[in-house]
């Protein structure tokens, strides 16, 4: 028997949203350079995610379009042209605090599903019959993709879940009373939560889970739909993940955390980071000019997209058409440049070292990032769990909340101030200089200086659980 024919096949599940779909093909790549050889890898999602497809990887197509797709398919972007935000942004955006939690709790279901339940159905069913036809010998799922996981679960396949969040994100309920000492989500606020916001964030976490799970109309909709099709319970993403013997992973490092309790069934693999080439062998240009003095670097995410106002007071990526006042910019062109998209992934440009401040909106690959390579960041959240990651940075001192008093936008004094501090106003500033070194110090831990790598970890635990169900089945 020929050596291809032994080979185990291993099915990828994912949204096709950058956010969601990097760590698969982090994970993907990593067992192709350790199991390369023993492995058909599939990787199945919908179709935007073919082009990123890798080599010697099969694509199935689930028909159909992801979460972002379907909200600017849902909600009216009409003031885009003015450069004005539109339906999209006013939806996702939600300020920071008390107010900002509740409304994240009363969209919840909509941002995770702006679909129809009939469409929900339809992809689950699709990824029903894929898995069906495939016959994987195992399953990696993405934990928010969840037709893919309705349908696993239906047909009691087993599977690993693979995170893109924090521990903090998938063990809430474990944590008992003590999740109360927690920031809750959408709320922005630090950890140890001082006294006086103790009781507004312990409604929030109350109003957030009872909302949910109990009175949301939209939820209750999409599983009555969902459980006529016959796929039980729960949305997957609230159902007890204690019961579903499923194992999951994601990208925290325990010492470089929030202290909580972990499960048995998480491990946290570390950052979870896709591979890049060195930034000289894809863009020798752009490389020359990150090298000729320290750089700031802001990237703010594929679906960050601001007002023509915001834009003017950080010049970043536009929402809309519409000019940038570049003022003095063209006297100073050999020091600021501005694209609308970078050819290299920004971990290339962090990866040079020459990198002194990451500007990011706070969302987890962006962050764990600049966690892994030493990088002081400015945080520039506008929703959801981009406000907890800011939350940690007074923790951790490993950066500045960059619009913490006018999130979701931006205020130009705000955003100096928090550049200032980061990289200092002085070459000896005491804080920046403090800062920096905690950011090395922190990026020693989730690396073990420079001998871990978190796609190794989860990839090595998918082999691993891969290999436990090729010996149930001899």
């Amino acid at each position: 028997m020929s050596k291809s024919k032994t080979r185990s096949k291993l099915l990828f599940l994912t949204c096709c949203e950058a956010g969601q779909a990097n760590i698969q093909l982090s994970v993907i790549d990593k067992l192709q350079h350790l199991h390369g050889e023993d492995l058909y890898i599939y990787l199945c999602s919908f179709e935007s995610l073919r082009k990123r497809c890798p080599d010697n990887v099969t694509f199935l197509t689930v028909k159909g379009k992801g979460i972002i797709q379907h909200f600017l398919d849902k909600y009216d972007d009409s003031e885009i042209d003015n450069g004005r935000q539109g339906g999209l942004l006013k939806h996702l955006f939600t300020p920071p605090g008390f107010c900002g939690a509740i409304k994240l709790a009363l969209s919840m279901t909509s941002i995770l599903h702006a679909e129809e339940p009939s469409d929900y159905v339809y992809y689950a069913q699709l990824c029903e019959q894929i898995i069906a036809d495939l016959d994987p010998d195992f399953i990696v799922c993405d934990a928010v993709f969840e037709p893919g996981r309705d349908a696993i679960m239906k047909l009691a396949r087993k599977c690993i879940l693979l995170s893109p969040n924090t521990f903090k994100d998938l063990a809430t309920a474990q944590q008992g009373r003590d999740v109360f000492k927690w920031p809750c989500p959408g709320t922005g606020y630090p950890y140890p939560l001082p006294w006086y916001l103790r009781p507004l964030n312990t409604l929030s976490f109350i109003f957030f889970a009872k909302w949910v799970l109990e009175y949301d109309g939209r939820h209750r909709l999409f599983n009555k739909v969902r459980n006529q099709s016959g796929f039980k319970g729960k949305l997957p993403m609230f159902q007890n993940k204690s019961s579903l013997q499923t194992n999951f992973l994601c990208v925290s490092t325990e010492k470089v955390e929030i202290p909580g309790k972990i499960p048995k069934w998480l491990k946290c693999c570390g950052p979870i980071l896709l591979p890049v080439k060195p930034l000289e062998s894809i863009d020798m240009d752009l490389y020359k000019w990150v090298m000729k003095r320290p750089t700031v670097l802001i990237v703010l995410g594929t679906h960050y997209k601001t007002s023509q106002e915001f834009a003017n007071n950080m010049l970043i990526s536009k929402y809309g058409h519409f000019d940038i006042d570049e003022g003095s910019r063209k006297d100073q062109e050999d020091r600021l440049k501005i694209v609308d998209w970078l050819k290299p992934d920004p971990l290339a440009i962090l990866k040079t070292g020459n990198v002194i401040c990451f500007v990011n909106h706070g969302g987890s690959n962006s962050y764990h990032e600049g966690l892994a390579t030493g990088t002081p960041q400015i945080l520039m959240p506008a929703w959801v769990d981009c406000y907890d990651f800011a939350g940690r940075l007074s923790y951790f001192n490993n950066g500045v909340w960059g619009n913490a008093k006018a999130a979701p936008g931006i205020s130009q004094p705000e955003f100096t101030k928090a550049l200032l501090r980061v990289v200092g106003a002085t070459p000896d500033a005491p804080e920046a200089q403090r800062m920096k070194a905690r950011c090395k110090e922190l990026s020693y831990i989730v690396t073990e200086n420079g001998t871990r790598e978190g796609s190794t970890i989860a990839a090595q635990s998918i082999w691993e659980e891969l290999q436990l169900e090729l010996n149930k089945k001899k």
